[in-house]
């Protein structure tokens, strides 16, 4: 029986998922015409929309920590990662604009490529080092344009819900960039949607988020390896402990 809910709370969420996506697509482009810059529109009308489906499927959100969220000044979210929908989450509890890195295939499929490239998001091809590393500077760029940004540093979704280990790149954003760190942990994605089924759990609807306070590091021209490594390991220890205490 359970099985049975499961699939059909699935369709229900495509479904309810795809529309609202649809319209605020729609509403994205009528309200962007004659604007040269649509970036933050797009960004902002996404959040609502997609607050909106959450409501829709009865995604309960508890989140705790956004007076550690500096106002007025782009900063780098730094999560840990259980599910496919953790962006989607994202966007609807951090109440401010933000880029992602997401594959680049992803960025190739029609509408939806258009979609995210306006909307200021970033394709990667993890299999390609240069391109990978293009990727990070691109990054920066958006920083230093007053973007904020989110990193899943482990590169993909935890199959038992553990903190994995941080990839390093984060670190050249973080000391060539300058900008402040915001630990940031999400609880319950995994329980909805795991990395090892296609089906929602509507058992599972309540969603944690935890942002931690403000880390600061220096800003530097070139990576040190060792400051490099200190840095991972400093931001993973701080999600780590919002995560499980």
């Amino acid at each position: 029986m359970m099985m049975i809910i499961k699939v059909f709370y699935t369709v229900y969420a495509w479904i309810v998922n795809i529309a609202l996506w649809s319209s605020g697509y729609v509403v994205s482009i009528v309200s962007t015409i004659g604007i040269k810059n649509k970036e933050d529109k797009y960004n902002s009308i996404e959040r609502k929309f997609t607050q909106i489906s959450f409501r829709l499927l009865g995604i309960n959100f508890d989140v705790k920590g956004l007076e550690n969220i500096p106002e007025n000044e782009p900063v780098i979210f730094v999560s840990n990662h259980q599910s496919f929908i953790d962006v989607k989450l994202s966007i609807a509890a951090i109440p401010r604009n933000f880029s992602f890195i997401s594959k680049d295939i992803l960025f190739k499929i029609p509408l939806l490529g258009k979609y995210m490239r306006t909307s200021g998001h970033i394709g990667i091809r993890r299999s390609d080092e240069r391109n990978a590393y293009g990727t990070l500077n691109e990054v920066i760029k958006k920083l230093d344009g007053g973007k904020s940004i989110i990193f899943f540093p482990e590169g993909t979704r935890s199959e038992n819900g553990e903190l994995g280990k941080f990839k390093r790149g984060i670190s050249m954003v973080i000391l060539k960039s300058g900008r402040r760190v915001i630990p940031t942990a999400i609880m319950g994605s995994r329980g909805y949607l795991p990395k090892s089924s296609i089906l929602s759990n509507p058992g599972h609807r309540d969603i944690g988020f935890r942002f931690g306070k403000p880390l600061e590091f220096p800003k530097v021209d070139k990576e040190d390896r060792q400051l490099s490594m200190d840095v991972v390991a400093k931001v993973r220890s701080e999600v780590s402990k919002l995560l499980y205490n």
